[in-house]
């Protein structure tokens, strides 16, 4: 079966030319005769940059009916996703729901340890617990593989279909270090699709649907470490869509896959095109991460 939506290739075409070097690079693409990326820490992207301001095509939503929009709103003020909580947060909800707070420890690592996809997969929770969870709204935050296909290299790359049906990628790409254990770097996406339309892209020849949610890019994360049975080491946000139009997101899946699965923040990059107005609020936040710049040779 062919994959959907083809992955933007400029963006694995970027984590390749920056892996292997902190400086400027040109490498070619499908889409360009040449792509250049610049990567550096973030306050000092922030400092140095300075960036014409640009439209930025949004694309509009179909219309609903007032009780199709009712519905959205109940639906979305309802779910709950338990994938991007941290410890802390999971320990006072189980606190709330009248459980020991070791019951939200025990939590933590079914889904940041053991990957559970749905609470009745196992009975290490107590079954009322389970049950309050449920009929509080609360839901794992996985999908299911809708399709993952591999490369000559051990690339693979897998389309995830989320709850609403949309597809979404994800690329698992490894890689051995001379002189040091293997590593795994996840590709992951931002967002469903873009609204950015360049010219070196493939993903926003396709549209632009809706932003990820934080448990929906780190659960991209969890699902290379299962197809690779090991550790993702990196993570690069170089897959669907622009990061910086979805920076709360994107900064909430880096804490959590700082804080709960465990990845340095030094192993996380950010790409970005360069959207106007973003840099300096990424960089209040001070990340020990690298920011990566991306434009085609007539941008650069």
């Amino acid at each position: 079966m062919a994959m959907a939506t083809p992955m933007a290739s400029h963006r694995l075409w970027q984590w390749r030319a920056f892996h292997s070097s902190t400086t400027f690079h040109r490498i070619h693409s499908t889409q360009s005769p040449f792509l250049n990326i610049s990567s550096s820490p973030v306050h000092v992207a922030a400092r140095n940059l300075s960036l014409a301001v640009s439209t930025v095509p949004l694309l509009t939503s179909n219309p609903q009916t007032d009780e199709q929009q009712q519905t959205t709103n109940n639906n979305n003020k309802k779910d709950q996703f338990l994938l991007g909580k941290s410890e802390g947060e999971l320990r006072k909800l189980a606190k709330e729901l009248g459980q020991q707070t070791y019951r939200g420890k025990q939590l933590h690592d079914l889904l940041y340890k053991a990957k559970l996809k749905d609470l009745d997969e196992q009975n290490q929770l107590p079954l009322k617990f389970r049950e309050d969870l449920k009929n509080a709204g609360w839901k794992v935050g996985r999908s299911s593989i809708h399709h993952a296909v591999s490369s000559a290299d051990g690339t693979i790359k897998a389309l995830l279909r989320l709850e609403d049906s949309r597809l979404v990628e994800t690329v698992g790409i490894p890689a051995e270090v001379e002189g040091s254990s293997s590593r795994l770097t996840a590709c992951v996406s931002s967002q469903i699709g873009c609204p950015l339309r360049c010219t070196f892209c493939a993903t926003g020849k396709g549209g632009y649907s809706r932003n990820l949610k934080p448990h929906e890019i780190i659960e991209q994360v969890l699902v290379v470490q299962e197809l690779f049975k090991h550790r993702v080491t990196n993570v690069v946000f170089m897959g669907m869509g622009e990061p910086m139009l979805n920076l709360k997101a994107v900064l909430e899946a880096h804490h959590s896959l700082n804080k709960d699965v465990k990845i340095g923040q030094r192993m996380i990059t950010i790409s970005t095109v360069g959207v106007p107005n973003t840099i300096k609020k990424l960089a209040a936040y001070k990340l020990q991460s690298t920011l990566a710049f991306a434009c085609s040779k007539s941008e650069a």
